[in-house]
């Protein structure tokens, strides 16, 4: 084990996107980081030069195996000695009208968006209850509260994280750990940065702000809830949308 900073967090899909964005404000913050990623291994490597090795750890693995989220959990305790957050970030997309979907397109989204949460959850609730203290946010999105067309099995996915994160808050509440889940609508990533023009500019019209939330600011809303200013809050969904939901 190194020495390094009290407080640490793992992160999971922390390589590109969003989690990028959390890996980094949290180091900056004072963290010790440990964040996954199943196939940016070069996205992996850039970040890991971008911080402080002291303070960082890539792990590879995929969040669907449960037997890999224990091991991951494992990992982290074994380098930084403790585990005071996590961060169920790791998502993917599959999306198609439901008439067209296969069993795949339906069951990986599922597997990997909220079976994911669950297992690393699962894991890192011993060490947690141990230490009588923690904090697990959960990365839900609009989808999980607004009807969108195509996106069935990733709105089921992150309706569950939304309903996850509120029965979690109440079996874990009186073990010191609080859980939150905070939920993103339109974000600037790599991923919008290929939508077509035309319909870009047409979903900004629903956005009162008229523009896309920046990942720094889901990150930021993110490090608010793993920090003291939030230490009376549990079993909240927080909405980094511009407005959209208002």
């Amino acid at each position: 084990m190194t020495d390094g900073p009290a407080r640490v967090a793992i992160v999971t899909g922390g390589a590109r996107g969003i989690g990028r964005a959390i890996v980094l404000r949290l180091v900056r913050d004072g963290w010790s980081v440990a964040f996954t990623f199943r196939s940016s291994a070069d996205a992996a490597t850039s970040l890991a030069a971008e911080a402080d090795a002291e303070r960082l750890l890539a792990l590879e693995g995929d969040v669907s195996d449960a037997e890999r989220c224990a091991a991951i959990v494992d990992e982290v305790i074994a380098r930084f000695g403790r585990v005071d957050a996590l961060i169920n970030n790791a998502g993917i997309r599959r999306d198609t009208l439901v008439y067209n979907m296969s069993d795949d397109d339906w069951s990986d989204v599922l597997r990997t968006n909220l079976d994911g949460a669950f297992h690393m959850t699962r894991a890192v609730l011993s060490p947690m209850m141990r230490q009588r203290s923690g904090s697990i946010v959960n990365v839900s999105s609009l989808s999980g509260l607004h009807a969108v067309v195509g996106q069935a099995n990733y709105a089921a996915s992150k309706a569950g994280l939304i309903a996850l994160t509120r029965t979690l808050a109440r079996e874990c509440g009186r073990s010191g750990i609080r859980v939150n889940c905070v939920a993103p609508g339109l974000v600037a990533t790599d991923m919008t940065a290929g939508m077509d023009p035309a319909a870009k500019s047409e979903m900004l019209k629903s956005i009162p702000m008229r523009r896309m939330v920046t990942a720094d600011e889901v990150a930021a809303a993110i490090a608010f809830f793993l920090g003291n200013d939030s230490s009376g809050i549990t079993g909240q969904t927080l909405c980094v949308d511009g407005g959209t939901t208002a």
